[in-house]
């Protein structure tokens, strides 16, 4: 054999042991899913499968979002560019057309060879880059997240004569908030998703080809719909309240009202009364819808592990599961995120696979910064000088490895900063001037004031103001 052809078979077959060694993935988006599952501290939640998910990997304690609003905050993390006035503004936005020519997250594995395939709510637009990101067409099913299924919550939606404004701008009737649902847990709406993705598992496992496998569920976003079951640990009147439901005292006026809870009417579960907003009752029933989806999007999670398990895929496949924002839960009298409140900033990360380390790492990592660390993960080139992220690599072998020490986030005419300390969000418009709001978060955890007006804060709102000129500046090189 001539030396040539001998050195570019060898090259070849080194290439192809490359491939075949480079780790699948199993990206998993849970719509609205903010940390508020057990391993995250909180003890009345039955999330099991996400207990398994935090023992056998990382959790991140500092994870934040770009944007609190969906479409917009998958936009920055899929193409790891920040937020500017101009790009990803709401969650109608599309990554093709706020960042036009940006290289996606799926792209650059699909560039290296990997199949890349998108079961349910990935980027908020299914056409969204989906030419240049999947291998296959992504795929939805029929049904919504807004999909009912008992006859009785039809006879009350046929019934009832409210209505909203949609997302498209026609008149819509407005669906109930809540439903326990009457049948198995695979055929709700998200039910259909993890068919299809563990029967992608199955089909891609066997390939000997890498694959990334998108799967976004829907739950638990509103309305709150969930299979019977999921309800059952979750009883009322004995569902807590949030601990602060006041607007922090002097806060600006910027600071506005959150909406999304009134697309939906919020009845009783028998249907014969509509609860009073913002009521104790009111508190308590979205509490327990919004566990009660927490939990069925858990037993969907677990499917999908035990799934790898049993296909053997587990060891070679790096899981990614993560809310795409935080959620405001009644604190300060709000629900759902769109707002610069921490609450609606922070979000549930959790990552597991070969080369990830056990455990909980607290520091701050961005959503932007998930790109290139997958691409680091696999090996995958990409230009720093493209992209706002930065690779987190070295804490997933080490969780107390440093990486930033504060997030920054976008949402409106307002920006905002999360450090270990604080938390700051100022706004500027024509209309109402310059805002701001500061929250110190070691003797104020729950935002109970607005302390940017304190002469002793001074040095800190410089800080802050600094931070944040670097922040919008990086965001402009990128645009």
């Amino acid at each position: 054999m001539k030396p040539m052809i001998r050195s570019i078979l060898l090259l070849a077959a080194a290439s192809a042991v490359a491939a075949a060694a480079r780790p699948n993935i199993l990206l998993v988006y849970i719509d609205d899913l903010k940390p508020m599952t057990r391993d995250y501290g909180e003890a009345h939640m039955h999330t099991p499968n996400f207990d398994r998910l935090a023992a056998s990997g990382l959790r991140f304690e500092s994870a934040y979002c770009q944007v609190p609003t969906c479409g917009a905050s998958r936009a920055s993390l899929m193409t790891s560019v920040y937020p500017t006035k101009e790009r990803f503004p709401n969650f109608k936005c599309w990554a093709e057309k706020d960042a036009p020519g940006r290289v996606t997250l799926p792209q650059r594995f699909r560039e290296a060879g990997y199949t890349t395939v998108s079961n349910g709510k990935v980027f908020h637009h299914k056409e969204d880059t989906a030419d240049r990101s999947w291998s296959e067409t992504p795929w939805r099913p029929e049904t919504t997240g807004t999909t009912f299924h008992n006859p009785e919550t039809k006879a009350f939606f046929e019934k009832t004569r409210q209505f909203r404004k949609g997302p498209n701008g026609k008149k819509q009737k407005k669906r109930p908030m809540f439903e326990q649902s009457r049948i198995p847990t695979l055929e709700s709406h998200d039910g259909t998703i993890a068919v299809k993705t563990m029967k992608d598992l199955e089909r891609l496992g066997g390939s000997g080809k890498s694959f990334f496998i998108a799967c976004g569920f829907a739950k638990p976003h509103m309305p709150f719909y969930a299979p019977a079951e999921a309800w059952e640990p979750y009883r009322l009147p004995k569902i807590g309240l949030a601990p602060f439901r006041e607007r922090p005292a002097d806060a600006p006026t910027a600071l506005r009202r959150v909406t999304e809870q009134f697309a939906y009417i919020p009845a009783t579960h028998d249907f014969a009364r509509v609860l009073k907003y913002n009521t104790d009752p009111y508190h308590r029933h979205m509490r327990q819808g919004y566990y009660a989806c927490v939990t069925h999007a858990d037993k969907l999670l677990g499917m999908l592990l035990d799934k790898l398990d049993s296909l053997k895929l587990a060891d070679n496949t790096v899981v990614v599961v993560l809310g795409d924002h935080g959620w405001i839960l009644g604190e300060h009298n709000e629900w759902a995120k769109n707002q610069l409140y921490p609450e609606a900033l922070r979000t549930a990360l959790w990552m597991k696979g070969p080369g990830v380390s056990h455990g909980a790492a607290k520091t701050f990592v961005e959503f932007v910064d998930i790109h290139p660390t997958l691409c680091d993960v696999a090996g995958i080139p990409y230009d720093k000088a493209t992209i706002n992220g930065r690779s987190f690599a070295t804490t997933l072998s080490d969780p107390s490895a440093g990486h930033r020490d504060h997030a920054y986030t976008r949402f409106g005419p307002g920006d905002a900063i999360t450090t270990d300390g604080y938390f700051f969000s100022r706004w500027n418009t024509p209309e109402q001037g310059k805002q701001t709001l500061l929250i110190d978060l070691k003797k104020d955890p729950l935002g109970k004031r607005n302390v940017a007006a304190d002469p002793e804060n001074a040095s800190v709102i410089h800080d802050m103001e600094r931070k944040l000129a670097d922040k919008i500046s990086r965001a402009k090189q990128t645009s």
